[in-house]
């Protein structure tokens, strides 16, 4: 028994251009030069394609031996080819004989035309021509055409210059070529039937570099896709050719039924077989009719059958089975034509179809189905982020709706936009070069959104959505909110500037018991655990989460970031959210929660804070909180502060000359402070919640004078903001 070793794949290297333009030329020649011996081959190859369902068919519903199965089929088709060709040969002939009696019409037809529009060359040479018409058919030298039922003596004049073995010689010459391409063309179909499943065996072994079942799942599409369309192509054009038939008969153009069998014939030529036919009839229409109705009903008909047959019969009955685009079919026609002639229009379209399934299944050939296939190559959300990047808002807007006519938007969110913004976010990093590209992306988003669904936001809602870090952060926010307006919750969207730092103490949390922050990047550990904690002292009840889209920041946690929750799926978010709606906050409490805003931005607090140090003649005033936990992360910071605390009293501290201290203190040190004092704020009940604090980085200067109006100061601010 043979035995084989095993096949491991192994990667293909990638061909450079130049390497595959060489592959391209050297391919192109060898088609050219061995177009007499691929010619016939692939003829045949098709042609099996085509009886291979018919041989299965006698094998086992006949009962039929393979051999005599093969021998059945390939005779049906060659006494069908021959049927063919001799009834319209018979046609030829009959057209033939009458020919010169069309001829007197279309001179008087042609004479009319001239008087109508003189002066032109081309009517006169078509009279010249009809003057010499016929000469040669049936009639003498003088064009008097013969009697009913008699042949003309065709004149015969005897050179010595040609002999009987030259004349032999030419008449073989024009007919040996044909018969015996049609020859070879059988011998190879009888083989290829006869050893189909030896030879796809032995196929596969060759091409499939140890992948069998991609092989096998391409020679299996290719059969089928090829099989499918020369049926379907022969039925369709067999359907054309008699209702084009009947129907010139019915107007009575002259040789009706060979117009219907050539048109058959002629219809394997893509797009412009048909009409490359039909403009015979026409012509003959002009010749026996003396007035043109003839003519335009033919025309009319011609047209109502092609458009029809085009745009209606074929796009139904082919649907996917070719796969293969039309601008693909029309190159196809052209190179095939340059390399093999007329022959080469009529194997275009089913060798195209063989490169697509090719392409299809074999992934070192993908090009191929990419460049010829039917099937979109970029997917909805992948053509509807090129159309946002390109500002194309009217076409992205088309493109959405199309999809919705067909699915629900929370399949399009899901599916489409997410998916985008995913892309954008891949590609359009946080650097200044991609702020254009990433507004003009977020412009046609929000256009989009607008157009499309019409969200209606609120100012204050309860729930407040806001972008962690880019405009694609806010963009995915919008998503989330339409999966919540579709419940009928309150939300706003706000965008990633209200939490940066010079504008959070502006934030209205009055009526917001939950905020979400949007992250679809991956580095936002330190960007919300800022946020987290200037929203919780502004607001400890307000609950806060974060929906994070990116898998890359896998490791994050709730706990990490120093939120409530943490998602990263948006419909688990949305859910999440709606099962959590908290009652009314007590806002009494939270009105007496002391120096809310911690006075970071441009409030009351910060505004006081900036007159302080103004007054001191110091760079820095700021409240420290005993209950801060960022403040309490810094230990050595927190010192200070605790001393200030426990002193009671303002705590003044030169760090170059102190003894306060034991050794130096590391949040001095490392900031290159040299100038500290605190004062304890001091509520009416008697607790103290943090201090007011200046610092230098140079030596100053601090008088008992300062020290009272200093803590006088603080007395102020817990009058205030206390």
């Amino acid at each position: 028994m043979n035995t084989y070793p095993e096949i491991v794949p192994v990667p293909r290297r990638r061909l450079n251009a130049f390497e595959a333009i060489a592959t391209f030329a050297i391919t192109a020649t060898l088609l050219y030069l061995g177009a007499g011996i691929f010619v016939p081959l692939v003829l045949a190859i098709l042609l099996a394609f085509a009886l291979n369902p018919l041989v299965s068919w006698m094998n086992r519903r006949l009962h039929l031996p393979d051999p005599v199965a093969v021998i059945l089929a390939v005779l049906i088709a060659v006494a069908a080819l021959a049927g063919f060709a001799v009834m319209a040969g018979l046609q030829i002939a009959n057209l033939v004989q009458e020919l010169p009696g069309y001829r007197s019409i279309m001179q008087t037809k042609i004479e009319g035309l001239q008087e109508q529009f003189g002066g032109m060359t081309w009517l006169d040479q078509i009279t010249g021509m009809m003057s010499s018409l016929g000469d040669g058919f049936n009639g003498d030298s003088t064009g008097a055409p013969a009697e009913p039922g008699q042949m003309r003596p065709i004149p015969v004049t005897i050179s010595n210059d040609i002999g009987p073995l030259a004349v032999i010689t030419s008449v073989m010459g024009s007919i040996v070529g044909p018969i015996a391409t049609a020859a070879i063309v059988t011998v190879f179909l009888i083989f290829l039937l006869m050893g189909r499943a030896d030879m796809q065996e032995r196929f596969i072994r060759l091409v499939s570099a140890g992948r069998y079942s991609l092989t096998n799942l391409a020679i299996s599409d290719a059969s089928r896709r090829v099989g499918r369309y020369l049926i379907i192509q022969l039925m369709v054009n067999t359907t054309y050719g008699i209702i084009f038939g009947i129907g010139l008969w019915l107007i009575g153009v002259p040789s009706a039924p060979l117009w219907g069998l050539l048109i058959i014939l002629f219809r394997y030529i893509p797009f412009v077989g048909a009409l490359i036919i039909a403009i015979v009839p026409f012509t003959l229409t002009f010749a026996v009719d003396p007035g043109w109705n003839m003519l335009l009903m033919a025309v009319g008909l011609f047209v109502v059958i092609d458009l029809t047959t085009a745009n209606v019969i074929e796009p139904r009955l082919y649907g996917s089975s070719t796969g293969v685009s039309p601008i693909a079919i029309l190159l196809s026609a052209m190179f095939w034509a340059t390399l093999w002639g007329p022959v080469g229009l009529i194997l275009a379209t089913p060798m195209t179809v063989v490169l697509v399934v090719v392409g299809r299944h074999l992934p070192q050939f993908q090009f191929l189905e990419t460049l010829l296939g039917s099937e979109p190559v970029l997917s909805t959300h992948e053509r509807l982020y090129q159309r946002m990047l390109n500002g194309k808002t009217e076409d992205a807007i088309d493109l959405s709706e199309d999809y919705l006519e067909e699915h629900d938007r929370e399949k399009w969110v899901d599916d489409v936009m997410l998916p985008t913004l995913r892309m954008a976010t891949a590609e359009l990093p946080d650097r200044p070069e991609s702020v254009p590209q990433r507004r003009q992306l977020i412009a046609t988003f929000e256009a989009v959104l607008n157009n499309v669904v019409e969200p209606v936001w609120q100012d204050e809602a309860p729930i407040m959505l806001i972008g962690g870090r880019t405009e694609i952060d806010e963009a995915a926010a919008r998503l989330l909110g339409m999966k919540l307006l579709d419940d009928k919750l309150g939300v706003s969207v706000l965008p990633p500037g209200a939490i940066r730092q010079e504008a959070i103490g502006r934030l209205e949390l009055e009526p917001v018991h939950t905020v979400v922050l949007m992250f679809m990047g991956a580095d936002i550990r330190a960007q919300c655990r800022y946020v987290a904690r200037r929203i919780r002292r502004m607001d400890p009840e307000v609950r806060i989460a974060v929906v994070l889209l990116n898998a890359a920041a896998g490791e994050e946690t709730a706990d990490l970031l120093h939120v409530d929750a943490l998602y990263r799926d948006l419909d688990k978010a949305a859910d999440a959210i709606k099962a959590a709606q908290a009652p009314v906050k007590n806002r009494q409490a939270i009105k007496a929660q002391p120096f809310a805003g911690l006075g970071r931005g441009d409030d009351a607090l910060g505004n006081a804070l900036d007159a302080i140090a103004d007054e001191f003649d110091v760079p820095v005033a700021l409240i420290n909180l005993t209950d801060d936990e960022r403040h309490l992360e810094d230990e050595d910071a927190a010192e200070l502060t605790r001393m200030a605390v426990e002193k009671g009293d303002v705590l003044v501290i030169h760090n170059s000359q102190s003894d306060s201290i034991d050794g130096d203190n590391a949040y001095l040190v490392t900031n290159g402070i040299d100038f500290f004092a605190a004062a304890p704020l001091v509520l009416a009940d008697g607790s103290v919640v943090g201090v007011l604090a200046l610092q230098d980085y140079e030596q100053h200067e601090f008088s008992e004078a300062d020290i009272a109006r200093l803590k006088a100061k603080a007395d102020e601010l817990v009058v205030k903001f206390g």
